[in-house]
């Protein structure tokens, strides 16, 4: 298995890549123990604790779960073989079998009127394919198509919560499971990243949602406490799903060694993806991340 990178399909089919960090040729072929001491190492939070996320939310880690600062998940990343990212967070159960990524974006308040409309927004993403898939190309990553949703873009207004899903597959015919939690606060939008075997995808996304709804924005950073004069986003809810991250595939660096070693001793866990939005975007991402903020700064 191989690592090309983190990589992120945004609407204008801008492709994200920076440099890695891999591991030894051999680190698949380490003992369960030996690899696995890499990430025990790792100073996790075990739950039940209530841990932040940021300085804009926190999180209630029940018992089974643990978490990563934003140190530790940047050490955890770089293991994995990706490039290390600030100010994320991961959460994951004792036996990692799935995780989690969460990144604040402070991109604004998102006004949450517009219509969300499945069928337009998949039409944008697939128009947006090839541009992307040409970029792909040109990193060395395998091109990806957009097949269809596998849970349609919905808003819920109690929580806030935008999600979605999609299947997708590769040059090889592989498939590609992508699902996003977006969590819009006051001062911009909290995204969720669920990284999972596509075998067990149907029971990792439970608990993925579970986590989610242990998520809450600190008092005064909560989306109902927005003011007139509070800074505005430059997109709307569609935006938030044209311009996410179209798949980002896991396949080498630590965390791929261990699951070949899980498999190796009988686990069935052959094949990591990242399921994602627009989390862990470092280096180039970064300028994606400005852009929209200079947009907003421009229009205010």
């Amino acid at each position: 298995m191989k690592l090309n990178g983190w990589v992120a399909l945004s609407a204008a089919a801008l492709v994200i890549s920076a440099n890695l960090l891999p591991l030894p040729a051999d680190a698949a072929e380490q003992s369960p123990n030996s690899a696995m001491a890499q990430v025990d190492a790792l100073g996790w939070i075990h739950g039940p604790a209530v841990v932040p996320i940021g300085q804009e939310a926190s999180i209630t880690v029940p018992k089974g779960i643990k978490y990563l600062n934003a140190i530790q998940s940047k050490r955890f990343l770089e293991l994995n073989g990706n490039p290390p990212a600030e100010n994320n967070y991961v959460v994951a159960p004792e036996a990692l079998t799935w995780f989690a990524v969460y990144e604040f974006n402070p991109s604004g308040y998102v006004s949450d009127t517009e219509k969300i409309d499945p069928v337009s927004l998949f039409d944008g993403l697939k128009k947006n394919q090839q541009t992307g898939n040409d970029e792909r190309k040109s990193l060395g990553i395998s091109a990806l198509y957009l097949d269809r949703w596998t849970v349609e873009p919905h808003y819920d207004r109690s929580s806030h919560n935008l999600e979605w899903g999609t299947e997708m597959h590769d040059e090889h015919g592989e498939k590609i499971i992508n699902y996003t939690s977006r969590i819009l606060g006051r001062g911009g939008v909290m995204s969720a990243i669920l990284v999972s075997d596509p075998n067990n995808f149907a029971t990792d996304l439970p608990q993925f949602r579970a986590a989610v709804a242990r998520f809450a924005y600190l008092p005064t950073k909560r989306y109902e406490e927005h003011e007139e004069g509070d800074k505005l986003a430059a997109y709307g809810l569609g935006a938030l799903v044209t311009g996410g991250a179209a798949a980002v595939v896991v396949k080498s660096g630590l965390f791929a060694g261990i699951l070949a070693i899980l498999a190796k001793f009988g686990a069935v866990f052959f094949k990591v993806i990242i399921v994602g939005g627009l989390a862990v975007l470092v280096a180039v991402g970064n300028w994606v991340k400005n852009l929209f903020q200079r947009r907003s700064d421009n229009e205010q």
